[in-house]
């Protein structure tokens, strides 16, 4: 068995060069997911103010009514 001083700075000199190259048989990393998609703010803002006019209306409705 080697030493395992020895395997520990054969391991660190590896990292520090980049690694050794993967077999060839062995496939790229697969590529990172996509990034989530971004709240949908605008269209929330949008929807209570129409909803707010709404129920202004109704309720201005029923008091004049």
């Amino acid at each position: 068995m080697s030493d395992p001083e020895n395997v520990l700075a054969a391991a660190l000199r590896a990292h520090a060069a980049g690694g050794p190259m993967p077999p060839a048989g062995q496939t790229a990393p697969p590529p990172p997911p996509l990034p989530r998609k971004r709240l949908p703010v605008l269209a929330v803002l949008a929807f209570a103010l129409g909803l707010g006019l709404v129920a202004g209306v109704v309720i201005a409705a029923f008091t004049l009514f």
